[in-house]
């Protein structure tokens, strides 16, 4: 489509607000889907930790597809097409081996579409603009997990828990639509290949010697990678579980229920999302990773000590002040360590591969001590990770660089 309708702002605010509920296909609502075909809690979790697996062998070579094609655009339209398609084949998948399947097509296509959206923003808005850009960017996210849940709510009157289906076809076409609305062009793409929209050689540009390995062995990278394997090693299995308690004990219908947490989470994180983007050039950034952190502990105790359905409020305000300011550090921790390497999404990507095996091990870990131990036992093991996490983010502070906006360099 050489048109263009959406101004690189409106069109960035767009696609971020459709792509919120592509990015993981079912997401949380996954867990209740199968609970109700009558998937036991370790099957659940097997499945999702097998398909995540899969996924996250290819954040690594996702993000270096982005950094070299040049084309983040082309590469997300792709992702979100795998996405829908995987979802779509959950419709007909009854069996282990078909809905691992689906998970892994959905779980390849999320892996891209990580580095994709940093990519596509720094093409559009340029490395001053960034930091804040990418509070917005969180923000729009969060607020279409907002509506994509609502949206969910009112269609399970209608047609019952199908209705995620029909709320992720809808916002991917969304999605597409933004993608090929918005501004393009050789400039956003020699922004995004590190080149300055003029032809002049971008300050701080480096040469050959920042190669693939030293920036993949930096240890503030390796810090940060394992910080997010265990967050989410503590985190990722906490929804779900709620939701297959939920299911367990009967108490109302859990889909519902399910959309109703990621209401209260989602729209927690648009605010949070919007203060950490303002906060990124006025504190060390590695503050913000311990702020997110810091939270996670405290509501693994929470979730284990509150059964009844109101204490998921809390539950999920902690969750939202957690995941909000997470999504706004990491892509800025991420560029101020990889400066002037051209690396940053092979970066991204990498790191995304750590947080993605904690991720994947989380669903079995909190699988198996539920079905071991009992749903009070399996929140608090999942709080024991995440203090692991909060240990490293703050030996992360004295590491990382406190920069403007402007330090973070053109070439990434």
């Amino acid at each position: 489509m050489s048109g263009t309708y959406l101004s690189a702002t409106a069109g960035l605010s767009a696609l971020n607000f459709f792509l919120a509920d592509v990015h993981d296909g079912l997401g949380p609502f996954l867990a209740t889907w199968l609970a109700e075909a009558h998937w036991d809690p370790a099957r659940i979790g097997l499945v999702m930790t097998i398909g995540g697996i899969a996924g996250l062998l290819c954040n690594g070579p996702a993000g270096a597809l982005v950094d070299w094609s040049g084309r983040p655009r082309l590469v997300l339209t792709g992702a979100s097409i795998a996405v829908v398609a995987g979802t779509v084949g959950l419709l007909f998948a009854h069996d282990f081996k078909a809905v691992l399947a689906a998970q892994v097509v959905i779980a390849i296509g999320g892996a891209i579409m990580g580095p994709g959206l940093v990519a596509l923003t720094l093409a559009l808005v340029g490395k001053d603009r960034f930091p804040a850009r990418q509070g917005r960017n969180e923000a729009w996210n969060h607020g279409g997990n907002v509506s994509a849940a609502l949206m969910v709510v009112a269609a399970t009157f209608v047609t019952g828990a199908v209705a995620a289906f029909w709320v992720l076809g809808t916002m991917a076409v969304g999605a597409l639509a933004a993608l090929w609305l918005m501004p393009g062009g050789s400039a956003a793409v020699r922004r995004q290949a590190g080149e300055p929209a003029s032809t002049a050689e971008p300050e701080g540009r480096t040469g050959p010697e920042n190669s693939l390995r030293s920036v993949l062995t930096d240890r503030r990278l390796i810090a940060l990678g394992i910080a997010l394997a265990a967050f989410h090693l503590g985190n990722a299995a906490m929804l779900p579980l709620l939701g297959q308690r939920m299911a367990a004990i009967g108490q109302g219908d859990p889909t519902r229920w399910m959309a109703a947490c990621v209401i209260v989470a989602q729209a927690t994180m648009v605010p949070v999302a919007l203060l950490a983007g303002r906060m990124a050039d006025r504190v060390n950034r590695a503050w913000l990773l311990v702020a997110a952190c810091a939270v996670l502990p405290i509501r693994g105790v929470l979730a284990a000590l509150a059964v009844h359905p109101a204490w998921l409020i809390p539950v999920q305000i902690l969750d939202g002040c957690g995941a909000g300011t997470l999504g706004v550090a990491v892509p800025l921790l991420v560029a101020d360590f990889t400066w002037g390497t051209g690396r940053t999404q092979t970066a991204l990507g990498s790191v995304a591969t750590a947080q993605g095996i904690g991720a994947s091990l989380s669903a079995t870990l909190g699988g198996v001590l539920a079905h071991a131990f009992g749903w009070t036992a399996a929140f608090l093991g999942l709080a024991v990770p995440a203090a692991l996490a909060l240990g490293l983010a703050v030996r992360l502070v004295g590491q990382a660089p406190r920069l403007k906006a402007a330090s973070i360099s053109a070439h990434v």
